[in-house]
C-alpha cells in the first residue's frame, strides 16, 4: 500500500484510474452548463447572406450621385426577393437580404426621399454597409469544442445553427456518504458535544458545479459494519465513484480504510504529504472508486480541489481543471511546516504585477477561507519564512468553481 506520498502521484494515480464518461443528447434549452461530448462545426456559413446593417436602400454603386426610382423592399425574413432593377434604390431594413445586382446601401437619413424617388448627392464606393455572406465565419467553422462547457454565449451561437439536440456527457453520479457518530443534520437538534455536517453540503456544492449528480447518504455513525454495509451498496448501485467523509485518517473511529480492506478493494493509496487535506485514501473496486476524505470540512475541499479534480474532470468529460502560475507572495509568510502547504488565497494586483494573497483562516475547519477563493498557493514541505516578494506555486482554480 502507498503511504503519505506526494499529492502529485496521488493525482497521478488517479489519472490512470478508468473513466468512461458517457453520451446523451438534451434539448439546446437544456444544455445550459453541460460538458459537450462531440466537436461542434458551423452548417452554413454565418451570415447566411449578404445583408444589411439598418434601414436604408440598397442600390448599385455605380449609379450614383444621381436620382433613382424606388422599386421594391427587403425585409428580415422575406420569402422572395426580387434582383435590383437598373437604375432603381430598393428599400431595404435592418437585417434583410440584399437583393442581387446592389452592391452598396446608405442609411435612410444619408439620402433625400422625393416622392418615389431617392437622390444620393454623393459617390459610394462598391460593398458600403454591405454586411457580406460568411463575414463572422465560415461553414465548417469549429463552433464548441468536445469537453467544455456550455455558458450562455455557445448555447446562443449553437442557436443561430439550428441546431436542436446537443450531445453532451451524463452527468456522473456521486453517493456522498458522510461518517460520523458527532455529526447532526441542519435543522435537527444538536447533541451537546456534537457538530453540524458542513461538509457534505460543501463538498455537494462544488460537485454540482463540476457538472455531478450527488446523491447524499446521510449521516452513518462510527460503525465499521455499517460503514462497510453502505460503501458495498454505493459501488453496486448506479454511482460512479462513492466519496466519503470522515474515516480516512488513523484513529480508532476511522473506518473507512478498514472498510475498504473488509470489502477486499485494493487500497491505491492513503495519505498524502499535504496540509491541510492529508488524510486522503483511494480505493478501487472493479472500475468504480472509493475516495475517503478527511472529516475535517477544509481539509476535505482542499483534496477535492487539488487531487481529486484532475479524475474528476475526466469522469465527467470535461478538458476544465487548475492552471499552474507562478506569483510573488504579497505578505510574508512566516509559519513553518515539514509537510506541503495548500493556502487558499486570492489575486491582488499593485502596479502591473499580479500578488498572491492569502485569505484569512488556515483551519482545517476554517471553510469560510474558501469565499473568494481563485488561487490555491502550494509551499514545499521544509520551507523556512518567506518574505513578501518571493515567489511560489499557485494552482488557479477553473471559473466553474470561482
Amino acid at each position: 500500500m502507498l503511504k503519505q506520498i506526494p499529492f502529485e502521484q496521488a493525482q497521478e494515480i488517479l489519472a490512470a484510474q478508468p473513466a468512461k464518461p458517457k453520451k446523451e443528447a438534451v434539448r439546446l434549452e437544456d444544455a445550459l452548463g453541460r460538458i459537450l461530448a462531440e466537436d461542434m462545426t458551423a452548417l452554413f456559413p454565418m451570415p447566411p447572406f449578404d445583408k444589411s446593417p439598418f434601414d436604408g436602400f440598397a442600390f448599385r454603386a455605380s449609379e450614383v450621385p444621381g436620382t433613382l426610382r424606388i422599386h421594391g423592399e427587403s425585409a428580415a425574413g422575406s420569402r422572395s426577393l426580387e434582383p435590383l432593377l437598373p437604375g432603381t434604390a430598393m428599400r431595404i431594413f435592418t437585417g434583410a437580404p440584399v437583393p442581387e445586382e446592389a452592391d452598396a446601401i446608405l442609411k435612410i437619413e444619408d439620402t433625400e426621399v422625393l416622392g418615389d424617388h431617392v437622390r444620393i448627392a454623393g459617390a459610394i464606393a462598391s460593398g458600403t454597409n454591405v454586411i457580406r455572406r460568411g463575414e463572422d465565419y465560415p461553414a465548417g467553422t469549429m463552433l464548441a469544442c468536445a469537453g467544455m462547457r456550455l455558458v450562455p454565449a455557445s448555447i446562443g451561437v449553437l442557436a443561430s445553427q439550428g441546431f436542436g439536440q446537443i450531445p453532451v456527457f451524463r452527468k456522473p453520479k456521486v453517493l456522498l456518504i458522510s461518517t460520523g457518530t458527532e455529526l447532526a443534520e441542519p435543522g435537527e437538534e444538536r447533541a451537546r458535544y456534537g457538530i453540524y455536517n458542513s461538509s457534505s453540503y460543501s463538498l455537494s456544492g462544488y460537485l454540482r458545479m463540476m457538472g455531478f449528480e450527488v446523491c447524499r447518504g446521510g449521516n452513518v455513525p462510527d460503525d465499521r459494519a455499517r460503514i462497510s454495509a453502505m460503501i458495498a451498496e454505493g459501488l453496486a448501485g448506479e454511482a460512479d465513484l462513492v466519496l466519503t467523509t470522515g474515516g480516512a485518517s488513523v484513529g480508532d473511529y476511522d473506518f473507512a480504510v478498514r472498510a475498504a480492506e473488509d470489502l477486499g478493494m485494493e487500497i491505491l493509496f492513503w495519505k498524502v504529504n499535504a496540509k491541510p487535506g492529508g488524510a486522503l485514501m483511494a480505493a478501487s473496486s472493479g472500475e468504480k472508486l472509493l475516495i475517503a476524505l478527511s472529516g475535517n470540512p477544509a481539509a476535505a475541499i482542499m483534496s477535492l480541489l487539488v487531487v481529486l479534480q484532475p479524475y474528476l474532470r475526466k469522469l465527467s468529460g470535461a478538458r476544465l481543471g487548475n492552471t499552474e502560475l507562478t506569483l510573488p507572495l504579497l505578505h510574508d509568510m512566516p509559519k513553518f511546516s515539514t509537510a506541503v502547504r495548500m493556502l487558499r488565497g486570492h489575486p491582488v494586483i499593485r502596479g502591473n504585477v499580479t500578488f498572491f494573497a492569502e485569505n484569512p483562516g488556515r483551519g482545517n475547519g476554517h471553510i469560510a477561507s474558501f469565499e473568494d477563493c481563485s488561487l490555491i498557493g502550494i509551499v514545499p514541505g521544509g520551507s523556512g519564512m518567506l518574505r513578501a516578494g518571493e515567489t511560489i506555486r499557485v494552482l488557479q482554480l477553473p471559473i466553474d468553481l470561482c
